[in-house]
Order: structure tokens, then C-alpha cells, then sequence
């Protein structure tokens, strides 16, 4: 952790900063989708790349902090803000009360893929033990309902991380009914508007370069079958519930976009370094642009802040490439 701590539709290219990275799905159900600009709320599921170290038992989103609890950005691994803070608020059109339930090394069901260690919430407890009993009710904190809220399910990185060097061919079919069976529970609570994101190449990542090609190969096709499983989800969701609405945001092509070329997206530009990370920053800094001259360049511009997880400028933009796609 850092920071002091811590699809619907195919668009034509006009360059790279301006395309949306979508996959490609059923058009949005407008008897539900009201549009970006009118979402008021959202429920967001994940790991660490989405966690902001949110607290069920204590402030709620509200006026003031529109996401709750701890303070903003919260406790991210982007050593600053992550996506769901920036979509909540820096891209929002209206205001927006965001309940982020990620936890950090959260797999979709512990039972399935062990996390790194025990007490991590998987995504299965994140919605039966939390989002289930207290936002799901007549009591729930926040007043939400299926026509201004969106539902976003950012998972697998941990999956096929702590997995893929097993070559289990009946584990991702596991992993998947699983989910599924979650995001059924979400539609059944009155969930209607879904947003997923795909796995991004971590397989570049520094601590996956460590092990070797063949780990890099391994876990590469592995995230592929994952990113083609999460698409047949997501279809298979608009099929099953017609009123539901499923955007698919193509992680793992901008996430390859920046690696190969940093400007091709102006909030990345300032990368400087997108295959290494500096052991000086990789607990998080005391700014989100603080200098340390063993590293030879400041934290932002790093891509990687550690062996796993990038910094803010990242976030950034999967926050505004995801908006152009859901708006």
C-alpha cells in the first residue's frame, strides 16, 4: 500500500488520446443507464488497485466526502489518487457518493485463489458480507437506486497472479461461475448498471520480469483467457437481463499503450521510466511527486511505484478513458 501507507460500443481511432478503449458489447439499456453525467452513486469491488481503504463501520459518503471514509485519496496503491477517486471526483459530471468495498490482494473467492494473507476480503465477501447485509437493505446508509448508480468490478490481477504458473485448467472455469453467481446477486439487489475492467498486462510488470520470459509468457496467456472469459460475462449479463446495462473497459490495451509509448496519453506524458521502479519510493512517499536523487527522477515519474502497482498519472488516465466510454 501507499500513499502514506499505503462494451457498448466500437469507436473509430482519431489517435490514440482520444479513442475509448471499450470491447465490444450490447448497446446501453436506456430504460436504466441514464448516462454518465446523471449517475449519482457507485459501488466499486476490487483489489488494490481500486481500495482507498474504505471502512464500512464508520463515515459514509456524504456531503464533504463523497467517499466517506478515511480521508481523501484514502490509503491507494497509486501513491496518490487511484481510478474511483479520480472518477468520483475529478471526471464526475454530477456529484457522486461512491462505496468502494476493494480490498487489497483480494482474489473473486479466497476458497478458489488463496490471497496473501488470510484476512484479505475477497470479492465473494465483499458483496455477501458487507455490500449484501448494509447497502442492499431498506436501511442501507446511502440512498441509492438502479436508475443512478453504477456497479464496478475491477478483479483478477491476484487470480491470475498467484495462479497461472499452476496451468489449472479447471480453475478460471471455477473462478468465473463464481463471479457470475456474485454479479447475479448484484442484478437481483437491484444492480442494473455494471462496469468491468479488464486484466492489464502485468505480465510487463517488474516483479513478473524478475521470473523470467517463460513466467512473462505464462502469465501473459493466462490474462488473455481471463480478458476473453471477462467479455463472455459481460455478454452473457445483457442476454440473461435485458434491462441490465454492461460496459467492458479495455485495461489491459491502454495499460499497453503507455508501457510502448508514455505521451500517448497527455496525463502520462511525464513518465520518464515505465519499466522500473525505485526502491526509495516503493512504500509510497510523503507527496505523490516527491524526489529522492538515488532514483534519479521524481515518483511521477515512474510508471511502476513498486513491482506490481503503478503510480497516480496511470489512474488517471483509466478514470477519463473510462468516462468517454460510459458517457
Amino acid at each position: 500500500m501507499a500513499w502514506k501507507s499505503a462494451l457498448s460500443t466500437v469507436t473509430a481511432v482519431l489517435g490514440l488520446s482520444s479513442v475509448v478503449d471499450s470491447l465490444p458489447n450490447h448497446q446501453p439499456n436506456k430504460a436504466h443507464y441514464p448516462g454518465w453525467a446523471q449517475i449519482k452513486h457507485i459501488f466499486a469491488f476490487g483489489d488494490s488497485y481500486t481500495t482507498t481503504g474504505f471502512n464500512v463501520s464508520l463515515s459514509q459518503p456524504g456531503p464533504g466526502n463523497p467517499l466517506g471514509n478515511p480521508t481523501y485519496p484514502g490509503y491507494t496503491s497509486s501513491n496518490g489518487p487511484n481510478w474511483i477517486d479520480y472518477m468520483t471526483t475529478t471526471y464526475n459530471k454530477s456529484f457522486i457518493e461512491t462505496v468502494n468495498l476493494a480490498y487489497g490482494g483480494a482474489t473473486v473467492d479466497s476458497a478458489l485463489v488463496a490471497p496473501y494473507l488470510p484476512t484479505v476480503l475477497s470479492v465473494k465477501q465483499q458483496v455477501e458480507t458487507e455490500y449484501l447485509p448494509i447497502y442492499a437493505s431498506h436501511l442501507s446508509p446511502v440512498s441509492w437506486d438502479s436508475d443512478d448508480t453504477l456497479f464496478a468490478i475491477f478483479i483478477g490481477i491476484n487470480d491470475v497472479g498467484n495462479s497461472y504458473a499452476a496451468q489449472n485448467a479447471t480453475l478460471l472455469p471455477a473462478i468465473f461461475s463464481e463471479l457470475s453467481s456474485l454479479v447475479d446477486k448484484l442484478y437481483t439487489s437491484g444492480a442494473r448498471n455494471f462496469l468491468f475492467l479488464n486484466v492489464p498486462p502485468v505480465d510487463r510488470s517488474p516483479l513478473t520480469q524478475a521470473a523470467g520470459p517463460s513466467a512473462q509468457s505464462l502469465e501473459a496467456a493466462d490474462i488473455a483467457d481471463w480478458n476473453n472469459r471477462l467479455l463472455s460475462l459481460s455478454n452473457s449479463l445483457t442476454w440473461k437481463y435485458r434491462d441490465a446495462t454492461s460496459f467492458i473497459f479495455d485495461t489491459n490495451k491502454v495499460f499497453s499503450r503507455v508501457l510502448d509509448h508514455p505521451c500517448a496519453y497527455p496525463q502520462t506524458c511525464p513518465y520518464e521510466n515505465t519499466t522500473t521502479y525505485c526502491t526509495a519510493y516503493e512504500n509510497g512517499t510523503s507527496t505523490s511527486t516527491s524526489f529522492d536523487p538515488a532514483c534519479g527522477v521524481s515518483v511521477d515519474k515512474y510508471f511502476w511505484l513498486n513491482s506490481l502497482h503503478p503510480t497516480f498519472r496511470m489512474h488517471q488516465v483509466i478514470a477519463a478513458q473510462i468516462v468517454k466510454l460510459i458517457k
